[in-house]
């Protein structure tokens, strides 16, 4: 294995992925915010729509 292969499996450990992650909280918060504005304003209405044509719609009211 070259030595920079070595290296770079020296550097990685679960701990440094466990704090990557913690730096990335407000990330990982914003695009859990936007993904539940797009389920809830987006995806649902469209869903509900097929569903509504389809005559399905019925079961979710």
């Amino acid at each position: 294995m070259p030595d920079d292969e070595q290296t770079a499996a020296a550097r990685w450990s679960v701990r440094s992925e466990l704090r990557a992650v913690g730096r990335d909280k407000p990330l990982l918060a914003v695009l859990g915010a936007i993904l539940c504005l797009y389920c809830a304003f987006i995806a649902g209405p469209v869903v509900y729509a097929v569903l509504a044509i389809n005559g399905i719609a019925d079961f979710f009211k």
